[in-house]
């Protein structure tokens, strides 16, 4: 069996796994060359499980062990996420043994590595999917909690300054949502949501799907929650040497999407760029 046959398997079982193994098959699912180089005890680690769910995990999958599930992604690799805490552990140990310069040296790697996932054909086509639903939009609300916030927040001020009918789900006591008492069909809700899934997000798409809105998603996994909710998605890495996850790779997503909507406005996006530019020299905004 090739490794993507194994993972078109792997999506259709998913759903059906008791909690313990669908962790363990997430972490497959999204870093497919750590399941061929790293020891499986490493793997449970970073995944969050035990090393006896990973063999389980492979049982259930009709292998005999977890050396046959590596064997599979080794074998695709030549022709070609665990607790804060525990990562904090990890983060202060590297640091001790390396020092600073070798801690920032696996941070800017790991980085390069995910910009450069992001020019893959498939990603671009992702973005380029997300864009055209948005851009049919006749406004586009954006969601974003917790550590998604923020990326949701440059997209909205972004796409805002080229004119772009957008709003941010935001506001003081959680009033954000209320803006979607004047959402209906036409709309687009841009939804950002990583590991792990803040369960308000989920369930404000859900209500934005029953209220008729076209649903796009930039997340973490092909089994984020957020997946089976969205016409479109576009899936960016997040794992770091840090303790925390990276956002880096979701705020270049944002960008991409707000110049590429910015550009389909035309005149529309100019003439709104100059009315900030003359704006902010009214006002002497910058220095």
């Amino acid at each position: 069996m090739l490794e993507p046959a194994f993972r078109s398997r792997l999506l259709e079982a998913y759903g059906t796994m008791p909690r313990q193994l669908r962790a363990a098959a997430q972490w497959v699912l999204d870093n497919p060359r750590d399941v061929a180089l790293l020891s499986m005890r490493e793997q449970a680690q970073r995944a969050g499980v035990t090393p006896a769910s990973m063999t389980r995990l492979a049982q259930r999958m009709g292998l005999e062990g977890y050396d046959g599930l590596r064997a599979l992604y080794a074998e695709g690799l030549r022709r070609g996420e665990t607790e804060f805490s525990g990562r904090a552990e990890a983060l202060v140990a590297r640091r001790r043994k390396g020092g600073d310069g070798v801690l920032a040296f696996d941070l800017a790697e790991t980085l390069e590595r995910h910009m450069a996932a992001l020019c893959r054909p498939d990603a671009l086509d992702a973005v380029t999917a997300v864009a055209a639903a948005l851009a049919g939009a006749r406004r586009i609300h954006v969601l974003g909690y917790r550590s998604s916030y923020p990326v949701a927040c440059h997209f909205a001020y972004v796409y805002g300054l080229a004119g772009g009918s957008v709003r941010l789900l935001d506001g003081p006591g959680g009033t954000g949502p209320d803006a979607l008492r004047e959402a209906g069909k036409g709309d687009a809700l841009l939804a950002i949501s990583v590991k792990p899934y803040t369960r308000a997000a989920i369930e404000l798409v859900d209500y934005a799907v029953s209220m008729g809105l076209d649903v796009v998603a930039i997340t973490d996994s092909v089994v984020s929650p957020l997946m089976a909710r969205a016409r479109a998605a576009i899936v960016v890495p997040t794992e770091s040497p840090s303790f925390f996850h990276t956002m880096t790779p979701a705020f270049a997503v944002a960008e991409a999407l707000a110049a590429m909507l910015a550009a389909s406005s035309g005149e529309r996006a100019l003439a709104a760029v100059r009315a900030m530019e003359r704006q902010f020299e009214n006002l002497s905004t910058h220095i």
